[in-house]
């Protein structure tokens, strides 16, 4: 009995390694970004549809 084993759960261990792994290249966003770019793009569209008619 010379090895010392810790078992855990593979679902905690999973989520646990999940959260230190990066999810790799791309763009991140902020969601208050998002919902800030779709604000600006809506009023655009308005104002844009007052003026053309």
């Amino acid at each position: 009995m010379g090895k010392f084993r810790i078992s855990t759960p593979a679902s905690s261990a999973g989520l646990m390694r999940f959260t230190d792994v990066g999810t790799g290249g791309g763009i991140k966003v902020e969601p208050q970004h998002v919902i800030i770019a779709a604000i600006i793009i809506i009023v655009g569209v308005a104002v844009l549809r007052m003026i053309i008619g």
